[in-house]
């Protein structure tokens, strides 16, 4: 049962943090109005250039994290996973730091961080031990 589990549970895992980096590139770059995510970055103390490299820097990064998770051969996953591990620390230490509202928001976009956190974890543990055999 837990092969079984593994068989599936860890490709579905993969997928749909793949699924998550890609779309939330496509929204930055893309579909979320310019205008509000630059007030966003004002908010963090990013204005100008370095605002206009952070949106479409991070939403780049985004989609290269979402591509590599599906085509990253699994030797080099590990480190992929911590890769976003430390991302996602990053982006949830400046958001508590210069927008503390988004944790008393109620659909949650920061603490949606937590869970993908979590499942890092258990990627990053779950390639580390298969490369280590």
């Amino acid at each position: 049962m837990r092969k079984s589990l593994l068989n599936w549970g860890m490709p579905a895992l993969r997928y749909s943090l793949a699924v998550v980096w890609i779309w939330t590139g496509i929204v930055s770059l893309w579909l979320y109005p310019v205008e509000m995510s630059y007030a966003l970055l004002a908010q963090t103390g990013l204005t100008g250039e370095r605002a206009s490299l952070a949106l479409y820097g991070a939403g780049a990064l985004d989609l290269v994290l979402g591509i590599a998770t599906l085509a990253l051969a699994r030797r080099f996953r590990p480190q992929l996973w911590l890769a976003q591990f430390v991302l996602i620390s990053i982006y949830t230490l400046i958001i508590s730091v210069q927008l503390p509202e988004f944790w008393l928001h109620p659909y949650g976009p920061v603490l949606k961080n937590l869970p993908m956190l979590a499942a890092l974890l258990v990627l990053w543990t779950f390639d580390s031990r298969r490369e280590g055999r």
